[in-house]
């Protein structure tokens, strides 16, 4: 197992070169850079090219492209990301406030599909083809229908016109006022985490029904024990598995891709930064959050990896 975790941590490094040499070169072939992109906000259509030229070299934009890639990953290695070619700021700390903002509401998130889909997903497959199974069917695919952002409006409505009350619109870090970040984020978390639980709790439902027609739930059964502990001591660890993987996929996505969901609740995290930056043709800025986000896919794949050893003994790695 010590093996096979080293050998993954190691994987990680080519992966996230691999997706710092795609990104670099990606960028440069999309047509502008931050420089005509400047200009054009500014509403100066006729700019001379001396002064661009000029403005580009400040930014090193002149340099050869292995020379601006070779300075980028020095500073990368370093745990440095630069300066944001629209801004001047430090990318840390243009990430940094985001970074927390986002995680926060994809751990959030994450628990509240984790609570709403593993027990309904199971009961739904405990009491298959009744009334409380049509129910949940129904609750998770009103759920796959409904796009969050467009339940979180609901959710903003019905708090204005009924309770004549708004969640707070300014985020506030929880270690600054536990309260006031709580009554900002419960809300956009409770609109995504339904809508992920949904996926969820169709495949806890799926996976439960196969592992409930296996010879040793039936074996179990016939030996008189009971069902509270068939379920959970023999059936749920082996269904999880597969409810693991989309849990995971769907947490590493929480953490870039909830564009319109922020801008609903007004939350500025990462998925508004990645727009900005990439509107404004910010290289250093949009290089940095792909890696940051790629790091988070490939660190929730691992971790999920390693979880699988653990709710199943049957698996290990050599």
């Amino acid at each position: 197992m010590l093996h096979y975790i080293i050998k993954r941590l190691l994987l990680m490094i080519p992966t996230l070169f691999g997706v710092a040499v795609l990104i670099f070169l990606l960028l440069r072939v999309v047509p502008g850079d931050v420089v005509e992109a400047r200009y054009m906000s500014q509403g100066s259509q006729f700019t001379s090219q001396d002064l661009m030229n000029i403005e580009r070299k400040k930014l090193g934009l002149d340099q050869p492209l292995w020379k601006q890639f070779t300075s980028w990953m020095g500073g990368v290695l370093r745990l440095d990301f630069g300066l944001s070619m629209w801004t001047g700021s430090p990318i840390t700390e243009e990430i940094k406030l985001r970074f927390a903002l986002s995680l926060q509401l994809a751990v959030m998130a994450t628990v509240v599909a984790t609570l709403l889909a593993i027990p309904l997903g199971i009961l739904a497959a405990v009491k298959q083809d009744t009334w409380i199974d049509y129910a949940v069917r129904v609750f998770s695919i009103a759920g796959l229908a409904m796009p969050s952002f467009w339940l979180g409006i609901l959710m903003i409505l019905v708090m204005l016109i009924v309770f004549k009350w708004l969640p707070p619109m300014v985020f506030t870090p929880f270690w600054v006022d536990p309260w006031e970040n709580l009554a900002q984020l419960i809300w956009p978390a409770l609109a995504v985490g339904y809508r992920y639980s949904a996926v969820a709790t169709r495949m806890m439902r799926s996976a439960m029904l196969e592992v409930l027609r296996e010879d040793y739930i039936r074996t179990a059964r016939a030996k008189g024990l009971w069902l509270k502990l068939i379920l959970t001591r023999h059936a749920m660890k082996n269904a999880m598995l597969p409810v693991l993987t989309v849990i995971g996929l769907e947490f590493a996505f929480l953490m870039g891709g909830l564009v319109v969901t922020e801008q609903v609740f007004n939350l500025n995290g990462l998925g508004m930064l990645f727009v900005e930056a990439i509107s404004q043709r910010d290289y250093t800025l949009t290089q940095a959050l792909v890696l940051i986000v790629a790091a988070v896919f490939i660190f929730v794949n691992f971790a999920t990896d390693i979880a699988y050893a653990w709710l199943d003994p049957r698996i290990r790695y050599r």
